[in-house]
């Protein structure tokens, strides 16, 4: 599996760190889960939390192969993605279609490269490329008896 892509990475060997950068990464994030699991909860659903880059990175990966236990991307990416398509959270609380959007986003594949995308505040047009929900998000968003801001 590769490694989520920071969004600034553009180089020809993006998503491929110095392996020095990929250590200090790995033994932050294996310090904050023995020794520090509520710091480690607030970096990652703190979308805005400032952190190093190879923290960063490590935590993306962590996210993408499932290993952060009790993470569920309904609470912290469903509600940033919604917001990066135009939706508010209350928009879809009375929605049938929450439930089928709710389970799409906790099985998804995608999760470290959403976590890192809605970091960064990717812009709409990303997000869509990687973001199983995109389409049905922005169709509610784009209905006329909507509460989003398409009205």
């Amino acid at each position: 599996m590769s490694s989520p892509k920071h969004p600034a990475d553009d180089s020809p060997s993006a998503g491929q760190e110095p392996i020095s950068d990929y250590l200090e990464g790995q033994r932050a994030l294996l310090e904050l889960k023995c020794c520090a699991p509520k710091a480690l909860s607030v970096l990652i659903h703190n979308l805005s939390q400032p952190m190093s880059r190879s923290l960063e990175q490590a935590l993306a990966r962590s996210l993408a192969a499932g290993d952060i236990p009790g993470f569920q991307p309904t609470d912290t990416l469903m509600p940033a993605m919604m917001r990066a398509l135009g939706l508010a959270r209350e928009d879809l609380d009375q929605d049938p279609i929450i439930h089928a959007l709710r389970t799409t986003c906790n099985s998804c594949s995608k999760v470290g490269t959403c976590w890192l995308a809605l970091r960064h505040q990717a812009p709409r047009e990303e997000c869509r490329r990687f973001c199983p929900n995109a389409e049905a998000l922005e169709a509610r968003g784009a209905e006329p008896d909507s509460c989003g801001p398409a009205n």
